[in-house]
């Protein structure tokens, strides 16, 4: 059984190494690991050696592209792969370390991505979330740029403070747990400090501004106004995601909705105006969507919800999105 799956992992390792065309050795070797840590237990370096003989020249295929084929045949809720980093002196060529490329990462919607950074900083990506950074991950400057919500746990340097970017924001840390959530489209970003602490800083009129967070700290800023809050509270519900379970906490419905959306990849109507007032309270823990739905449903008896599974467009090859219906029973 273990053979099968180190020949399907070194099978699947090939196919993309030849999509690969004007990529270092060492950046062959970090992307490689992205595509088979999903299989278990696969020797990385020994799979890289025995397909690296039959790279052809071909026209190069984007990272992400292949890993969106790969995420559209999986059933698990949590896509875990991992960046395998060789940043080491006596490894990269003058070359290599003079050259800076860019590495962005994305999860789509219904999936949660978790990645392990250069420098061993573990990151969970949130779905319909991206981060981007620069290949070799600098020493003295370790800086990501997050469009959505991730959950990281950051190796301690005190020489070189890793910092999370976004728009005019910025999270900077030595060595701590944290939650940041940063979503484009949404008004407000989120810091949650779990552990450690964490200084937020905002660009405001060619002025810089500075709050620093301390555990159980839950920082709000909001983007239209320029303003921020900084409370204590319980930050569970705001990391859980990251152990793959959504916390409601009188959570409203248009808030459940793209909770829904981003958590399980369909596309969610509320069907009547009254449905908007609702608040739920509950938790899921690796629940499937069929459940969260019934269970939606049992909770409040008066409304009714209606799954339509997306189709295969037979013209381009492509599914259409999932829908949930939830209107008031009548």
């Amino acid at each position: 059984m273990q053979d099968n799956k180190e020949k399907e992992a070194q099978k699947k390792l090939g196919n993309f190494l030849e999509s690969q065309k004007n990529m270092s050795d060492l950046e062959r070797r970090i992307e490689a690991g992205l595509v088979i840590h999903q299989i278990e237990n696969i020797n990385i370096n020994q799979a890289f050696k025995k397909v690296q003989q039959q790279i052809k020249r071909e026209k190069p295929v984007r990272l992400l592209t292949y890993l969106t084929r790969v995420a559209a045949v999986l059933t698990l809720p949590l896509l875990v792969f991992t960046i395998w980093s060789l940043f080491f002196k006596d490894n990269i060529s003058q070359k290599t370390q003079n050259e800076i490329s860019w590495q962005e990462l994305s999860s789509p919607a219904g999936l949660r991505s978790q990645i392990i950074l250069p420098d061993g900083t573990k990151m969970w990506l949130n779905a319909q979330s991206k981060v981007r950074y620069s290949i070799p991950f600098v020493r003295t400057n370790r800086t990501i740029a997050l469009e959505g919500e991730a959950f990281l746990e950051v190796i301690k340097n005190s020489d070189s403070p890793f910092v999370v970017e976004s728009g005019n924001t910025s999270v900077e840390v030595l060595g701590t747990k944290f939650n940041v959530k940063a979503y484009p489209n949404e008004n407000n970003i989120e810091v949650a400090l779990k552990e450690g602490k964490v200084r937020f800083s905002v660009t405001q009129e060619n002025q810089q501004k500075h709050l620093e967070l301390t555990p159980g700290n839950l920082l709000v800023f909001n983007k239209e106004n320029g303003q921020a809050s900084l409370n204590n509270t319980n930050i569970e519900k705001h990391i859980a995601w990251h152990n793959n379970v959504l916390i409601l906490d009188e959570t409203p419905m248009e808030e459940v909705a793209v909770l829904l959306q981003r958590w399980y990849g369909v596309k969610v109507i509320i069907g009547d105006e009254k449905l908007k007032k609702y608040r739920f309270t509950t938790t899921f823990e690796n629940e499937s969507l069929f459940r969260v739905l019934e269970l939606l449903q049992l909770s409040s008896p008066d409304i009714e919800i209606k799954y339509t599974p997306g189709k295969i467009n037979s013209k381009n090859g492509e599914t259409n999105q999932s829908i949930v219906l939830i209107t008031l029973k009548k």
